[in-house]
């Protein structure tokens, strides 16, 4: 009890006296002013700054004793961020790892300045346990520079020697590891600023690239590893090299698995992501819905990752036209208890996977009632670089006219993909897939919407699709591939025809 009577004295003199003032649930008998605004905002009764001076004290926001309630509390629930959770699967093991290593770092230093070095030297002593096995070296560093200072004051001289022995070999790896970050982090740059930036910084890759699987081979940090991994990622999508990229991922896992770190320090979930994402690029569907199966055992269900990858595994689905298994995933993600706290991104583009799915099934209504407008406004989620996809849904209306027997306003709507196409998709050069498309539905006009004959007439059009069929890197995947979708226009149109009759 020695330990804990000594940290007694510390916190009972030295906290602040106001720290546990927050109930974070709310639940508080006679409330302070701080609870009070706190309980506002955890209601939503203050969602602004008027709303909230209004609310504590008839006021507006000049009000000097709001000003004065705000800076209190905002300092508490600062206060608060060094009780977060990081086991919440928010945070990857990385993350959590080198956070641990902070907080242990953090009490050492405090304690240290107390004159308490035995109770620091516990602290940097889980750190360094913690940092080795995840070789967090700049947790290492610091945690023995804080060693050797209490060892000199101690006068230990042969531990003092032995550990700035040991600081003088993490600082040379610090080094590069830190030099290796700084060239990751101005490629990350590159490739995120615009889509010319990454499209023209591949030979800045390539030479990144060398230097990093260098700096990797010769000090075989994992830190320096997982630069290397990412670089090479970016290189072969930009490559379009998907065979390769699912070589590489798996390359990878293996290079881990008989490395001496601990094996979490891999994302293994957004490797299986990667790994599943190749194989639909490379029309491997099958084998993608073997790896994300794996991929899933990886991924948190709370977490924006785990609706990606249930998004690959239903692209698979849908390409390889296993609608039965698009519409299982689909039922997982609609029924996942965090898919109604998700961000309005993920919501958007899953009701556009919806629709879709909806509709490659003409003859299994899953929708009762299709609403448009939503698709039309979710569809900005998805189609990022993809523009030309957007022909598709003023088609996918043009089918559900002609199921509902609403013939003007199906024409209307090839009508809307006629000004859609010479708008957007008739540059020189650009989207081949479309223009063929194009091409196909103009046949089908022409040919007073007869399927049999249109079907003989554009055959040579749909082998040209077919030929032109490639998936360009970092843009979102056709929902439904083109050749299915003029199947769905033909049965559609064969409908229309034999109905009429």
């Amino acid at each position: 009890m020695k330990e804990i009577n000594k940290l007694v004295d510390l916190v009972t003199h030295g906290l602040k006296s106001n720290f546990d003032v927050i109930n974070l649930t709310g639940d508080v008998d006679n409330p302070g002013k701080e609870q009070l605004l706190y309980n506002g905002v955890l209601n939503g009764d203050y969602p602004t700054d008027e709303s909230a001076a209004e609310g504590m004290y008839q006021s507006d926001i000049y009000d000097q004793r709001f000003r004065m309630l705000k800076s209190r509390l905002r300092h508490k629930l600062y206060d608060l961020l060094y009780h977060i959770n990081f086991d919440e699967p928010g945070f990857s093991h990385s993350a959590k790892v080198e956070l641990e290593c902070k907080e242990y770092v953090h009490k050492a230093h405090i304690l240290y300045r107390l004159g308490e070095f035995s109770m620091s030297e516990k602290q940097l002593n889980k750190c360094i346990t913690l940092a080795e096995e995840n070789q967090i070296t700049h947790a290492l560093v610091e945690a023995y520079e804080l060693k050797s200072d209490i060892l000199s004051y101690e006068c230990k001289p042969t531990d003092f020697e032995l550990t700035i022995d040991k600081i003088k070999s993490l600082r040379k790896l610090s080094t590069v590891e830190k030099e290796s970050q700084d060239t990751f982090l101005r490629m990350r740059m590159l490739m995120s600023k615009s889509i010319h930036s990454r499209n023209t910084c591949q030979d800045h890759l390539s030479k990144a690239l060398v230097e990093t699987e260098k700096a990797w081979k010769s000090t075989k940090s994992i830190n320096i590893f997982l630069n290397y991994y990412q670089l090479n990622v970016w290189i072969l999508m930009l490559d379009e090299n998907y065979t390769g990229l699912y070589k590489f991922s798996q390359e990878a896992l293996k290079t881990i698995v008989k490395s001496k770190v601990n094996v979490e320090r891999f994302d293994q979930g957004y490797n299986s992501y990667l790994a599943s994402r190749a194989l639909l690029s490379a029309e491997k569907y099958k084998e993608g819905y073997a790896e994300a199966k794996v991929g899933f055992k990886f991924i948190e269900k709370s977490t924006e990752q785990w609706f990606d990858h249930s998004e690959t595994y239903f692209l698979l689905a849908m390409h390889n036209q296993d609608y039965k298994l698009a519409n299982t995933v689909l039922d997982s993600v609609l029924k996942n208890p965090n898919y109604s706290r998700a961000s309005e991104q993920i919501v958007g583009r899953w009701k556009v996977f919806r629709i879709y799915l909806n509709f490659a099934m003409p003859g299994k209504e899953m929708l009762k009632r299709v609403r448009f407008s939503d698709v039309y406004e979710a569809a900005d989620y998805y189609y990022v670089e993809l523009k030309g996809y957007y022909l598709t849904l003023p088609l996918l209306e043009f089918i559900h006219h002609v199921n509902k027997d609403r013939m003007d306003l199906a024409m209307a709507k090839l009508e809307e993909v006629d000004n859609y196409f010479f708008k957007n998709l008739n540059e020189p050069g650009k989207n081949p897939r479309e223009k063929q498309f194009y091409k196909m539905l103009k046949v089908l006009k022409a040919s007073g919407f007869d399927a049999s004959k249109t079907r003989t007439k554009t055959e040579k059009y749909l082998e040209k699709i077919r030929e032109k069929r490639t998936y360009l890197p970092f843009s979102d995947f056709e929902i439904i591939p083109y050749e299915h979708l003029w199947e769905v226009v033909l049965q559609t149109v064969a409908k229309m025809k034999t109905t009429a009759a």
